[in-house]
């Protein structure tokens, strides 16, 4: 077996950081009060994000499976090497993330990017730069590192509805901004301002509290079908001046999904690559 190297091991534990704290976005935990949300919901002041909350992850957890395409803009993205890169993923939601499977893959820097996450464990590949094998993770191990323990916030919020939920309390502005038609169907648009001062610490937004100190005011915008499933998720947001955009497509609702770990010979401990002197 072809041997890795610490340094790699440490570009792996950054880029999955940078990646998954720019992808807060898509896995569902109901927010409370979900399981009560109607099949549609008229939504219509500011108070009403957590409504909105609800009814998507009611809806998303009907649906168990999708696929994701995010996309990257402004001058924050320019720097981080993300505004050239689409970032895919498959996923079949759990009612956590240990729950979840996920397959992932981005470009980040220059270098592919492929993350599975498989009954409780990540594996990170970035093709050459890891010899074509895989970094394995547990989420116990991402949770202990200070390096992905951010990362794993975010992980926990890829759910829109959850996200939403998050955000609900930093609320300064909720509107239903009409209608638009998005590949045929017509799905309802609710603009949100978001004052992240507000947020709680941590947990789905993956902002902390020094993070929301250097954010500007934030934006999103949900576009949700008749069904209530999140058809596009639009967050826009300032970090010590720079702008950041991030544009989430949903599709594919309830399809089936196959994500399956990389063959055992392909896989390497990154806990043995860290304690390498």
């Amino acid at each position: 077996m072809r041997t890795l190297t610490k340094p790699a091991a440490l570009a792996t534990a950054g880029l999955v950081a940078l990646s998954l704290g720019a992808c807060a976005s898509d896995e569902p935990t109901a927010p409370p009060g979900a399981a009560d949300a109607p099949a549609q919901a008229e939504i219509t002041t500011t108070a009403d994000l957590t409504d909105l909350a609800a009814l998507m992850a009611t809806a998303q957890g009907d649906a168990s499976s999708s696929h994701v395409e995010m996309t990257y803009s402004g001058e924050l993205a320019d720097a981080a090497g993300l505004s050239a890169s689409t970032t895919t993923a498959d996923v079949d939601y759990g009612k956590t993330v240990a729950d979840t499977s996920m397959r992932m893959s981005m470009a980040v820097m220059g270098m592919d990017m492929e993350m599975l996450l498989v009954d409780g464990t990540m594996y990170v590949g970035m093709g050459e730069a890891t010899q074509g094998q895989y970094f394995s993770m547990s989420l116990e191990e991402m949770a202990d590192d200070p390096s992905l323990a951010g990362a794993l916030d975010s992980m926990d919020s890829m759910d829109a509805g959850a996200q939403a939920e998050a955000l609900a309390g930093a609320v300064t502005a909720f509107e239903h901004t009409g209608t638009e038609q998005v590949d045929g169907a017509e799905v309802d648009v609710y603009t949100v301002t978001i004052d992240p001062t507000k947020l709680e610490d941590g947990g789905a937004t993956g902002i902390d509290a020094p993070m929301s100190e250097e954010l500007g005011e934030m934006t999103a915008v949900y576009k949700v079908d008749a069904q209530g499933l999140p058809v596009e998720v639009d967050i826009a947001m300032t970090i010590d001046g720079q702008e950041l955009v991030i544009e989430s497509a949903f599709s594919a609702w309830g399809e089936p999904v196959e994500i399956v770990a990389p063959a055992d010979e392909d896989v390497v401990p990154y806990s043995d690559l860290m304690t390498q002197n």
